[in-house]
């Protein structure tokens, strides 16, 4: 019976997880003209779900259709080192306190590299970080009629 609850519990977290993250990256592409609302985040933690610090969002990039498609994270690899990793809108799911981002300490080390902002609005570069955090990029997706 305990089992029964915990998937359930997971299955239910998942879910939340999975709205969440997809209702943060619609909006962070209708706003992704301006920067009020963007701005909010920086200084936030990221965190997974076990509770783990990932990092620090401090800016933000545009993917491939000049949309914000990453956050970009300090990532702590030693007490000196700050690694700058970026991580697809997508993968987030942000509330008051911090944001949560559904992958291990190891994950976030091993983040596919790029070298400049430039890079993640190149095609290859934003589709191999999307897909790394198994994400769907966003220019991949069908849209609705109203959608540009």
């Amino acid at each position: 019976m305990k089992k029964i609850i915990a998937v359930t519990l997971l299955i239910f977290m998942f879910t939340f997880w999975v709205a969440e993250a997809k209702s943060m990256e619609d909006h962070m592409m209708a706003v992704s003209d301006g920067t009020s609302d963007v701005s909010k985040l920086i200084g936030k933690i990221v965190r997974n779900f076990q509770g783990d610090d990932l990092g620090e969002i401090s800016e933000f990039a545009k993917g491939p259709e000049g949309h914000i498609a990453f956050a970009m994270l300090n990532y702590r690899v030693t007490d000196n080192t700050l690694k700058i990793i970026a991580v697809p809108i997508g993968a987030l799911s942000c509330g008051n306190e911090n944001c949560v981002l559904n992958a291990s300490k190891e994950t976030v080390g091993t983040t596919p590299p790029f070298f400049s902002k430039d890079d993640l609005a190149q095609t290859r570069t934003a589709a191999n970080i999307y897909l790394y955090f198994g994400v769907q990029p966003y220019w991949t997706e069908e849209r609705t009629s109203g959608e540009k």
